[in-house]
């Protein structure tokens, strides 16, 4: 009991030190739910990802983005960065929602690159959103919102 609970106290400090570290661990489990999730017209989005990014060979990075989470506050969930062959300027960005297990387009450009994750009777909203933008690219922030939403 005493070994138990000393490993379970040194298992939840090793992995609260990686959180606030940023390191990728504490976010392996749900990235792995990410890489394997499907479009509503069940196509593996790392599929998707593979064939869009106009490479003969294409290696995913799937992280965590926790400056995503502060530079697109509108994003409600986790931001998801994928990066291509480890171009740093060749990523794609998504915000996961954990609870329906889906993966939504957090800018224009993604949104343009994978209409089939925007839900059926939603659209691409910008207005309302801060223009921030990650490594100075020119690529616009958006929301997805129910149709009926949008003004």
């Amino acid at each position: 009991m005493v070994v138990t609970t000393i490993l379970a106290v040194l298992m939840a400090a090793v992995w609260m030190w990686g959180y606030v570290m940023e390191c990728e661990y504490p976010f392996w489990p749900t990235l792995w739910l990410a890489e394997r999730t499907k479009a509503p017209d069940g196509i593996r989005v790392a599929d998707l990802i593979r064939v869009r990014s106009g490479s003969s060979y294409v290696e995913q990075h799937w992280h965590h983005c926790t400056y995503c989470d502060d530079a697109y506050p509108h994003a409600p969930h986790m931001a998801i960065q994928v990066t291509i062959n480890a171009n740093a300027m060749d990523f794609y960005l998504f915000d996961w929602d954990t609870w329906h297990r889906r993966l939504l387009p957090i800018t224009v450009r993604t949104a343009k690159l994978f209409p089939e994750l925007i839900p059926t009777g939603c659209t691409i909203d910008t207005s309302g959103v801060e223009n921030t933008q990650v490594y100075g690219g020119s690529d616009e922030p958006c929301r997805i919102v129910p149709q009926s939403a949008k003004k």
